[in-house]
């Protein structure tokens, strides 16, 4: 009897996570924004005094001036993508402050800024204006519009093709930021193992958009996998019961 083939998911959504943020002094245009990611997964840490390869290089946020239409944006990143200018893929996101929401190209990986000003110079050259240079240190969320490929490893389970580390778990209903922030610090108080970085998510299929978690963490088995899963189900679930209570 044959295996059954693995179906590869590749559709589109956003993330939604906390970042601290920082305004570059040097490596960038004259009088223009661009924001590095200082902790690129805050609830996720390594072993002390050890080397890991899974802990990418920070992103940079290069801040627009405004907010173009999301197929123009998708269309230059696309051009970006086959240029020699950098081999990371940007995505389009939004950086959304108390005051104001910025939106942004963020470019991943990045292993040399001293390019940040070509990468800058080539967005420019496609009519995109670019904000002004402030003065920024602070915490802020951020919602990244991207591209998925992704493998159902187990009912409402997806893993990453593109990064290994990276697990999404369907939940039932969609929440709002105070709740799941509140649901992943009382999942993290209650493990034996509390290492991962969670964000919020939305990936599109034919039957429309699904909720997610994002998972980040360096134990890539089934058994953890399931283990988070049920934790955050539960979480989500309590939330829908108890919100029929109060609404029958």
């Amino acid at each position: 009897m044959k295996n059954k083939e693995v179906e590869v998911i590749e559709t589109i959504g956003s993330i939604t996570k906390m970042e601290s943020l920082r305004s570059l002094e040097r490596d960038v245009l004259e009088n223009t924004l661009v924001l590095l990611n200082t902790d690129p997964f805050p609830g996720y840490r390594p072993p002390k005094d050890s080397y890991n390869p899974l802990i990418k290089p920070a992103s940079v946020f290069i801040v627009l001036r405004y907010r173009y239409a999301p197929e123009k944006i998708n269309r230059i990143n696309q051009k970006f993508a086959r240029s020699n200018i950098s081999r990371c893929y940007p995505s389009f996101g939004e950086i959304i402050t108390r005051e104001s929401i910025l939106p942004c190209i963020r470019i991943k990986g990045l292993q040399n800024y001293d390019v940040i000003p070509g990468i800058q110079s080539f967005f420019k050259q496609q009519e995109l204006e670019l904000m002004e240079y402030r003065a920024v240190e602070t915490e802020a969320r951020i919602k990244i519009f991207k591209n998925f490929r992704l493998i159902e490893i187990a009912e409402g389970l997806y893993r990453d093709l593109n990064d290994g580390e990276k697990l999404y778990i369907r939940i039932p209903k969609s929440i709002n930021w105070k709740f799941f922030d509140s649901i992943q610090k009382k999942i993290k108080y209650n493990l034996e193992n509390p290492n991962f970085d969670a964000a919020m998510g939305t990936i599109y299929r034919f039957c429309g958009p699904e909720d997610v978690i994002r998972i980040y963490d360096h134990d890539k088995s089934l058994r953890r996998a399931m283990e988070l899963k049920k934790h955050f189900i539960r979480e989500v679930k309590s939330d829908v019961l108890l919100s029929a209570k109060m609404h029958p």
